[in-house]
């Protein structure tokens, strides 16, 4: 049964990697394709009709250098709204770029009297220019480091930050061609770009408050679980926006609100957890932080001020000084996110460069065996049919020797390259080994603490050990005395190990207690200590004492640790057991010996 369940485990756990490569590889021609047309198409012009509507559909300002002011269009003339076509109401409510030049015709009411006019798209030239490659570049940049942190390290965070960038790669090009398109083909397009651009904000609030652990607490916490409904409705607002503008002609007044409103929320919402964020955490770890939350909070605020002044003024140059801070905060946040891997080890950068050194490897091997063996037979030798059987021979070969290849390989590659590492994982494998021999308690205790802590650098580990109904703290590290001292049987992270007998991060349940180590200190894994069928004892692991979380290959060692401890606890209970056998036998063979000179006493005074 346990053997099934593992299978269907793993069976599993390979769907889901081959989905998540599936979508990450299409994600990741979507954006190399767009950025690739924006890049080949910066220098065609875009332009701008130089005028914004009030909720009444009156002109609200007028760019006095634009075309739209030479036509004779003044502030107060009423615009026909039934009249606009499809380019002119995506630029007037949504908020779209226009082709330099593009014209479009529609009627206004001017001095109480209805006439129509034709304007053309003023040529923004070299501002068009500098927005379409920043956009491009720096958000090709930000969807690369995403998709790479999806797959080496999947988490709603990872998967949040990769989802920001798609909207920022849209190229005008495609939406130009929207503007002047019918058909399901155009409909079908705004409905994905409506998702894609409603998919950012949720994103930007999920990686804002889940930033840098992946557990949000706190202010945090509460953006986290809005982020999903707030995606949600601003999906169905932008749905409902694009076709709107789309097929009806009547004027969408409700919309100039609302569409401001799916920006802002979220925006501020999202700073507000990075602040919080920033409060909480304590130590050397803020300062790492300061560099991503720094430059999160500027696409952040760059979002909302191009919503609130950008898409209000027809300054041209405004628009533009907005518009290209948003747009290079994404190569910024790149920058950010990649130094503080590379240099502070925000995330467990050792853990994926081994990774993917181990997977490289072996891949550049097989190639490289494959090439060599059709080169020298096929082509050299031209023996095309011995080139075809050395591939199936050498393909088998290679299967049967994957495992066995990549064990030896990655533990090469942690030996050499990440020397500390492989140190702290043998010295913890060696306390594992000894751990089934201890004598005492208090020595299976001390290494479930002191080892880990001294090997892997952790900030926090406490053990607590079965007795009278619950469970109590033997042995801590960094916890004080003001901390939990007990856990009752009914302790929620009790009951889960207990009913579950599976390591666990505590944030995935409510435990709500406040005597609990905080900021760096944070218990992240909870390990169960089970002899028999029975939870004998809970350890409590917080990361790194650097900020940085447990990477897979820890918390693995820290599950053999217990499992070690597992063992000396049976040991030594087996010895316990042992002992008062001998114990109780002894006892008996001396009543059994007291017995017989009683026997032998009574039946001598028993006699005649």
């Amino acid at each position: 049964m346990r053997c099934s369940r593992a299978s269907a485990r793993l069976a599993q756990g390979n769907v889901r990697y081959a989905a998540r490569v599936a979508f990450i590889t299409i994600l990741a021609f979507f954006e190399i394709a767009a950025a690739a047309v924006s890049i080949g198409s910066f220098q065609k012009p875009i332009g701008t009709y130089g005028f914004l509507l009030s909720k009444d559909v009156t002109f609200a300002e007028i760019d006095p250098a634009s075309l739209t002011a030479r036509a004779g269009i003044v502030t107060g003339d009423r615009l026909l709204y039934e009249t606009l076509p499809l380019r002119g109401r995506r630029y007037a409510i949504l908020n779209e770029e226009v082709p330099g030049g593009a014209p479009i015709a529609f009627a206004i009411v001017h001095g109480g009297r209805p006439r129509w006019v034709t304007v053309r798209a003023t040529d923004l030239l070299a501002i068009g220019q500098t927005e379409s490659l920043t956009y491009a570049i720096a958000g090709l940049a930000m969807g690369i480091v995403g998709l790479v942190l999806v797959l080496l390290r999947p988490s709603r965070m990872t998967w949040a930050f990769a989802l920001i960038a798609p909207a920022l790669v849209l190229p005008f090009p495609w939406l130009f061609w929207a503007q002047q398109s019918g058909g399901g083909g155009a409909t079908l397009f705004d409905v994905l770009v409506a998702l894609i651009y409603a998919m950012q904000p949720a994103a930007i609030m999920i990686f804002a408050s889940r930033f840098p652990s992946d557990r949000p607490t706190g202010v945090a916490r509460l953006v986290d679980r809005l982020a999903l409904p707030a995606g949600v409705a601003i999906a169905g607002l932008y749905l409902y926006a694009y076709l709107e503008v789309r097929y009806s002609h009547a004027a969408p007044v409700h919309l100039f609100s609302l569409y401001d409103l799916s920006v802002v929320f979220p925006g501020l919402a999202a700073l507000l957890a990075l602040i919080s964020t920033y409060v909480t955490t304590r130590g050397a770890a803020r300062s790492r932080l300061v560099p991503v939350i720094g430059s999160f909070a500027l696409l952040i605020l760059a979002d909302v001020l191009e919503q609130l002044v950008g898409q209000h003024t027809t300054n041209n140059t405004v628009s533009f000084t907005l518009a290209l801070l948003f747009s290079l905060s994404p190569a910024l946040i790149a920058a950010t996110v990649a130094y503080g891997i590379i240099r502070h080890r925000v995330m467990d950068i050792s853990f994926i460069i081994s990774r993917t050194l181990v997977y490289t490897i072996l891949t550049l091997g097989a190639v490289s065996l494959f090439a060599l063996i059709e080169y020298v037979f096929g082509r050299v030798l031209e023996h095309q049919g011995v080139a075809t059987i050395l591939n199936i021979l050498a393909a088998v070969g290679l299967g049967i020797s994957f495992n066995l290849l990549h064990g030896h390989l990655d533990d090469w590659i942690d030996r050499f390259l990440f020397k500390q590492r492989h140190l702290a994982e043998q010295r913890l494998g060696a306390v594992a080994r000894a751990m089934p021999h201890a004598s005492t308690a208090a020595a299976i205790e001390a290494a479930l603490v002191d080892e880990p802590v001294a090997a892997l650098g952790l900030s926090s580990a406490a053990v607590f050990r079965h007795e009278k109904g619950g469970y109590r703290r033997v042995r801590a590290h960094a916890w004080t005395d003001d901390e939990a001292a007990e856990l009752d049987a009914d302790d929620a992270l009790a009951l889960r190990l207990r009913a579950d007998l599976v390591a666990m991060d505590p944030s995935d349940l409510r435990w709500p207690r406040s005597d609990l180590p905080g900021g760096d200190r944070q218990v992240i894994y909870a390990v169960p200590i089970i002899v028999g069928h029975h939870l004998e004892a809970i350890a409590l692991y917080g990361g790194h004492g650097t900020g940085e979380d447990l990477d897979p290959d820890e918390r693995s060692t820290l599950r053999k640790l217990a499992a070690a401890a597992s063992a000396g606890y049976d040991h030594i209970a087996a010895v316990e057991l042992r002992t008062r056998l001998r114990d109780a036998e002894s006892e008996n063979a001396t009543l059994r010996g007291v017995e017989r000179k009683l026997t032998e006493l009574l039946a001598k005074r028993l006699q005649p």
